[in-house]
C-alpha cells in the first residue's frame, strides 16, 4: 500500500482515471498508474529560475534535483535546486530546498535546520558519500560558485567547498561521481556550459537571435563554451583538478549539460558520456588506469542518425533490449527527435525510429530521462520530462508549446517502445515546462516513483500506483573503503530464464541524481536464481536464491588475506 500523498483524493482520482482509460477498447492494462501527489505531500515551493519571458539563456535552461537519504532513516528525501529572479548588479537568488521524507506520505521543509539553502543561481545537484564516513554528502552546481555540503551525521551539513577544492566559479551544469581509477574513493566530473555575462551577453531582441521566425534569447551558438572540469579525490576529503592529465580536456570545448558514468564497453571500469548542446556529444572510454580516450565519433554516439549535431540536454544509460550491454539515450530540442543509441558490442547504431521514439518526440523538448521498469515485467521502460525554453512558442502554430506533457514509453520486449503517456495515469496529464527528473522508491513499496522539476510551479511527485501481479527485487549495496555507496558497482540478476543488469550511479539524466538503490522487475518469477555484484574495485560476489518483494542489503566481502 502506497503512503505518498492524500489517500482519499488520490484513490478517487485514480479510480476515475482508470475508468476513463479502460474505455479504449483492445488496450492492455498497463499495471501501473502515475498519480501526482506533490501538493498533498507538501512539495509546495515553485521553482524560480530567471526572469519572466526568459530574455536570456540563463533564464531558460532550468535546474535539476537529487534524491538522497540525508538523515539515514531509510527514506529518500528530496533536494530541489533554485535559481533566482535577477543576476545583474544586485542578484536576487532563491534558496534551494531540502524536503525531509516523514514516512507517512508527507515531506517537510528542513532547509534552514540542515544548512543547505545555497543561494547561488542553482543548476544541478548530486548526492554521494564523498568521504566514506557513512553519511551522504551533497554537491550543487551553479551559475556562480559550486558548493559541496559535507554531511555531519546529525541532520546538518557544512559548506566545505573551499577546503575540498571544488569552488569552480562559472556556469556549471551536470555533475557525476565515480571511482574512475579504482583507488577506493569517488572522483567528480563537472560539465560546464557557456561564458555568460549579464552585462555583455546578447539577450532577446537581438536581431541575430531568432527561432522559426520568432525573436528569442541568444545562444548557445555564438556564445563562448566553457571547458568541463574533472577532480580526482585525494582520499583525505579534498580534490585536485586533473582534467588535462586524465584525458578529459577538450582542445575545442563544447556546451556541456547532461553527464553520466557507466561501463559502456563492458570491460569492467567506468566510462563517461556527456550530452552537449548544439555540439557533438562525447564518449570517454576509460583506459583502465583512470585516464580516458574520447571516442564519441568513432563509436557512433556523437551525432544524430543523419550525422548532425543535436541539442543534447539529458542523458542516461540502460540495457533496454536485454542483451547485456549498456545503451545510451539523449534528450534533445523540439523539431528534432530524442536519440537512442543501441550498443552493439562497443559500437552503436541509432535506433530511435526503429524503437518507436522518433515521431513521438518531435514536438517535445526533452530534459530528464531514465530507463526504469515501471510495471515490473523485467523490461526497462523510458520516462522523459519535457518543456520548451521559449515561452514565445505559444499560440503561433509552430508545432510545439512552452508547457508540455511528460512522456512514458512502455518497453515491448522486442527492442521497441510504445508511447503510453495518455494511459499512464492522471499525473502524466500535467502540463508544465519541466526540467530535471529524479527516480526512486520514495515510499519504499517496491516501485519507482518520479519527481519532476517545473519552472514557475511546484514539482510534480508522480507516485507509482502499481496493480500488477509481477514481482520485483531491490538491492542496497555497501562497499568497502571510502566508496561506501558502491557507486559504479554492476548488479546482474538471473531470473526466469532472463538476465538483467544495472549499475549504481551518482548523477545522470538532466542535472540530477536518483536513488542509489537498484530495483529490478522479475515478471512472474518469485525469486532471483542468481545475483552477481561486480564491485567498483573489480572484485565480485555471488548471491543465489534471493526472494522477491524486498530490498536486499548486500555488503562487499572483505578482501581475502594474503
Amino acid at each position: 500500500m502506497s503512503r505518498l500523498g492524500g489517500p482519499a483524493v488520490a484513490v478517487l482520482a485514480l479510480a476515475s482515471w482508470t475508468l476513463a482509460a479502460s474505455l479504449h477498447a483492445g488496450e492492455k492494462p498497463l499495471g501501473f498508474q502515475l498519480v501526482d501527489v506533490g501538493l498533498q505531500a507538501g512539495l509546495t515551493s515553485p521553482t524560480i529560475c530567471g526572469k519572466e519571458g526568459n530574455p536570456s539563456i540563463l533564464d531558460g535552461t532550468g535546474p535539476g534535483l537529487t534524491l538522497l537519504d540525508f538523515d539515514g532513516d531509510g527514506r529518500l528525501d528530496i533536494y530541489l535546486v533554485q535559481g533566482g529572479t535577477s543576476y545583474e548588479k544586485t542578484p536576487v537568488h532563491v534558496a534551494n530546498v531540502l524536503y525531509r521524507n516523514l514516512g507517512d506520505g508527507r515531506f517537510e521543509d528542513v532547509t534552514g535546520a540542515a544548512g543547505v539553502g545555497d543561494r547561488h543561481f542553482g543548476q544541478g545537484a548530486v548526492a554521494a558519500d564523498v568521504d566514506g564516513d557513512g553519511h551522504t554528502d551533497l554537491f550543487v552546481t551553479n551559475y556562480g560558485r559550486n558548493t559541496l555540503y559535507r554531511n555531519q551525521g546529525d541532520g546538518t551539513f557544512r559548506d566545505d567547498t573551499e577546503r575540498a577544492g571544488l569552488g569552480y566559479h562559472g556556469w556549471s551544469t551536470g555533475a557525476a561521481f565515480a571511482d574512475v581509477d579504482r583507488d577506493g574513493d569517488l572522483d567528480l566530473y563537472v560539465a560546464n556550459y557557456v561564458g555568460f555575462d549579464p552585462r555583455t551577453t546578447p539577450i532577446m531582441g537581438n536581431p541575430r537571435c531568432v527561432f522559426m521566425g520568432v525573436k528569442v534569447f541568444c545562444g548557445p551558438r555564438g556564445l563562448t563554451p566553457l571547458q568541463d572540469v574533472f577532480y580526482r579525490n585525494r582520499g583525505d576529503g579534498t580534490f585536485e583538478e586533473r582534467t588535462r592529465e586524465s584525458g578529459l580536456w577538450q582542445a575545442e570545448p563544447y556546451y556541456g549539460l547532461g553527464t553520466v558514468f557507466g561501463d559502456v564497453d563492458g570491460d569492467g571500469d567506468v566510462d563517461l558520456y556527456v550530452a552537449n548542446d548544439a555540439t557533438p556529444n562525447l564518449l570517454f572510454l576509460n583506459r583502465g588506469d583512470g585516464t580516458f580516450e574520447e571516442r564519441g565519433l568513432l563509436q557512433g554516439v556523437a551525432f544524430s542518425q543523419d550525422g548532425a549535431e543535436q541539442a543534447g540536454m539529458g542523458t542516461n544509460l540502460g540495457d533496454y533490449d536485454g542483451d547485456g550491454r549498456m545503451d545510451i539515450v539523449v534528450t534533445n530540442f523540439s523539431h528534432d527527435t530524442n536519440t537512442l543509441y543501441r550498443n552493439q558490442d562497443g559500437l552503436f547504431e541509432v535506433a530511435t525510429f526503429a524503437a518507436g521514439l522518433g515521431e513521438a518526440t518531435l514536438d517535445r523538448l526533452g530534459w530528464g530521462v531514465a530507463f526504469v521498469d515501471l510495471d515490473h515485467d523485467g523490461w526497462r521502460d523510458l520516462f522523459i520530462s519535457n518543456g520548451h525554453v521559449y515561452p514565445q512558442m505559444d499560440g503561433r502554430g509552430l508545432g510545439t508549446a512552452y508547457r508540455q506533457a511528460n512522456q512514458v514509453f512502455l518497453n515491448q520486449g522486442d527492442g521497441s517502445f510504445q508511447d503510453v503517456s495518455k494511459r499512464a495515469g492522471p499525473g502524466m496529464q500535467v502540463v508544465e515546462s519541466s526540467r530535471g527528473a529524479a527516480f526512486g522508491d520514495l515510499d519504499n513499496d517496491g516501485d519507482i516513483d518520479v519527481v519532476v522539476v517545473n519552472l514557475g510551479a511546484p514539482p510534480t511527485l508522480l507516485r507509482n500506483d502499481s496493480d500488477t501481479t509481477n514481482h520485483w527485487i531491490g538491492f542496497r549495496l555497501t562497499g568497502q573503503g571510502a566508496n561506501r555507496d558502491a557507486v559504479g558497482a554492476r548488479v546482474t540478476v538471473h531470473s526466469g530464464g532472463r538476465v538483467q543488469l544495472d549499475e549504481v550511479r551518482a548523477g545522470s539524466g538532466f542535472l540530477s541524481g536518483s536513488d542509489l538503490r537498484l530495483l529490478f522487475g522479475l515478471g512472474t518469477a518469485d525469486r532471483a536464481d542468481q545475483v552477481e555484484v561486480r564491485w567498483p574495485d573489480g572484485s565480485s560476489s555471488q548471491h543465489p536464491g534471493l526472494t522477491a518483494g524486498r530490498y536486499h542489503h548486500l555488503t562487499q566481502p572483505e578482501p581475502a588475506a594474503r
